[in-house]
């Protein structure tokens, strides 16, 4: 039952995300009284999505800027060839990336400043899927502290 309820709750959030804008502006939630006001001020995930042979994960960095980010890959997609990170316009971003098991650490050369998105891309993934499965990562990331 708990995984049932994990795998609906990260349904949802895969479904919501999907329908994210693609540039980094903070979504705001509100009530229907309008009493009540949310906006998110840290980096989350906008989106992910498998392009051919590669599975791509959007991060919008708000708040402060990111050092770094760690993925936790899922079994299914535990081969891959290559990680390579992007910002919005495709330009790639210098980082340190390193891999052990299924645990990946991408440490940026420089902050990745506030109001930009950026792309990490897992290439020649082999994901092994069955028909109506669902990918679970945990993706966790470091903000620049003043």
């Amino acid at each position: 039952m708990k995984r049932f309820v994990l795998v609906g709750l990260s349904s949802i959030a895969l479904s919501v995300a999907t329908f994210l804008p693609a540039t980094a502006t903070a979504p705001l939630v509100r009530s229907q009284s309008n009493q009540m006001f949310l906006s998110f001020n840290s980096p989350f995930i906008s989106s992910s999505e498998i392009r051919g042979e590669n599975h791509l994960i959007r991060v919008m960095v708000l708040g402060m800027s990111l050092q770094d980010v760690m993925v936790l890959v899922p079994p299914q997609m535990a081969k891959f060839r290559s990680i390579t990170v992007a910002d919005e316009t495709g330009k790639m971003i210098p980082a340190k990336i390193e891999r052990v098991d299924r645990r990946v650490a991408v440490v940026f050369n420089q902050p990745v400043i506030s109001g930009k998105t950026i792309e990490i891309n897992f290439s020649d993934t082999d994901i092994t899927m069955e028909e109506g499965e669902i990918l679970l990562y945990s993706v966790t990331a470091k903000v620049l502290q003043l």
